[in-house]
């Protein structure tokens, strides 16, 4: 036989030692795949027979209405259907997009975000608004700075030279949903396809969008193309990976093995890992490590798109995200978004409440200070938050109360949250008029119910697993 003559010949030419090392090796490999297994099934097991997260006596009950927003084709609202990837049951209604705001709004807004930016970058004589003085800034600022990258990330953007558009994907600011609009771009990706990939969009569109052919042609073709800066509130920015990665460990139990099982024999207790890690403890981990080494998603932006070395052109705002990407497709030529996968804000002040009142008023201003770097450089504050946390005990540092940022009213956010609620009314009344007198003869009338939505701030982007029930279609989870 072949095989017993392989192992004598094997036998003969190699050392006791080496043999048995090999052995270990084989032995290592074939049980790696089931030792991964058992481990995921254990740690499971732990809460298969709990309550879900909707139902568990003192959980969070955070159902909520949400909206969509838009522009493109509009579509017939779309009955109720629950979330499979949250621990919250959500209700999401379709609303007639918002009519989009004038060129002259438009100018203006990306004037006033472009302005704090370079602001930002100039008072860290940083990148292309270096001039080589010293600056007044903070020890704290001075410490972060040592750790951002010294030249541009050219390697971490989307660019579409044919199309004149570029983008830095930051993590949970909406970049699955813009990389879908990328790969319409190419042309191999109708809008059935999108929601059919076995990857996230965002690693299909940079395999769709390679480097260019010399590092030194970035800068000559981000001058001739719409150069986008995707951005969000920092701490809706946590709040969203956090109730992607950790919360809920049957829904994430990657998120749990590779953090939250360590959050919570760190922070609580009493460790019985009876659920994830609360959004306390997460909070608490995040300010007691360096970020640099953590999840993308919990890393300031400065680090990863280099907004000082690049010279963006364009800032898309979370909050305002569909009529940021039209007014960018407008600029680069392309014409409207022909899409009608419309943005799912679903972050709502009541869900941020829920959160944000586990916290004390001095853990949430430590927060601030760990990403204060990202608030200056996209001109977000934190009163909501503020308002929403615990008084606690700790003293609050003055110096920190008085560098708190002003509110700067977002002309944009206002003007389209204004819009919204007049065509919200418009729709009321529509409604209203439409109410029938019973019919001869019977004991009912039929009346027509208008669906109600969330007024308040505009929030999160979901890219939930969402299953839709009039179209098929499946809504990709964004990933970190």
């Amino acid at each position: 036989m072949v095989f017993p003559g392989v192992i004598r010949k094997v036998n003969k030419s190699l050392p006791a030692l080496l043999q048995t090392i090999v052995i270990i090796c084989l032995l290592h490999f074939m049980t790696q795949g089931f030792l991964t297994r058992i481990q995921k099934k254990f740690s499971l097991g732990r809460f298969g027979n709990s309550e879900s997260a909707t139902q568990r006596p003192g959980s969070r009950n955070i159902g909520h209405l949400t909206t969509r927003a838009g522009g493109g084709h509009s579509r017939a609202s779309r009955p109720t259907r629950r979330s499979t990837t949250t621990t919250t049951t959500t209700t999401t209604t379709t609303t007639t997009p918002v009519t989009p705001p004038s060129d002259d709004i438009m100018e203006e807004e990306q004037r006033q975000r472009l302005n704090i930016l370079h602001k930002a970058c100039a008072r860290w004589n940083l990148g292309l608004w270096s001039t080589g003085e010293s600056t007044n800034i903070t020890e704290e600022e001075r410490a972060t700075l040592a750790f951002m990258p010294k030249s541009p990330l050219y390697q971490a953007l989307f660019v579409s030279e044919k199309d004149h558009l570029a983008v830095c994907p930051a993590a949970r600011n909406g970049v699955q949903w813009l990389a879908r609009r990328f790969l319409q771009l190419t042309g191999r990706f109708d809008e059935k396809q999108l929601y059919r990939l076995h990857e996230p969009p965002a690693a299909i569109a940079k395999q769709n969008f390679p480097y260019l052919s010399s590092w030194e042609k970035y800068p000559v073709v981000l001058a001739k193309s719409v150069t986008i800066l995707m951005a969000r509130h920092p701490f809706d920015r946590l709040l969203s990976s956090y109730r992607q990665v950790l919360e809920d460990p049957e829904k994430n139990s990657h998120g749990y093995l590779h953090y939250g099982r360590r959050i919570v024999r760190t922070y609580r207790k009493a460790p019985a890992h009876t659920k994830g890690p609360t959004f306390e403890e997460f909070i608490r981990f995040l300010l007691d490590h360096d970020t640099h080494h953590l999840e993308e998603a919990w890393r300031p932006t400065l680090r990863h798109c280099t907004p000082c070395h690049i010279g963006y052109n364009m800032i898309t705002h979370y909050e305002t995200l569909w009529h940021d990407v039209q007014w960018a497709w407008k600029r680069a030529g392309i014409g409207p978004l022909n899409t009608t996968d419309y943005v799912v804000y679903n972050l709502t002040p009541e869900v941020r409440r829920q959160y944000f009142s586990e916290l004390t008023l001095a853990q949430v201003l430590e927060l601030y200070k760990k990403y204060k770097m990202d608030f200056q450089l996209y001109g977000y504050t934190i009163e909501e938050h503020m308002a929403y946390a615990k008084p606690g005990e700790d003293e609050l540092d003055p110096a920190l109360m008085a560098d708190l940022p002003k509110p700067n009213p977002n002309q944009l956010q206002n003007l389209l949250r204004e819009a919204k609620e007049q065509a919200l009314l418009k729709s009321d009344q529509e409604d209203v008029d439409k109410i029938q007198a019973p019919s001869p003869g019977s004991g009912s009338s039929s009346m027509g119910l208008p669906l109600m939505e969330e007024r308040g701030h505009i929030a999160e982007v979901s890219n939930d697993i969402e299953t839709d029930e009039d179209s098929g279609r499946d809504h990709l989870q964004e990933q970190i």
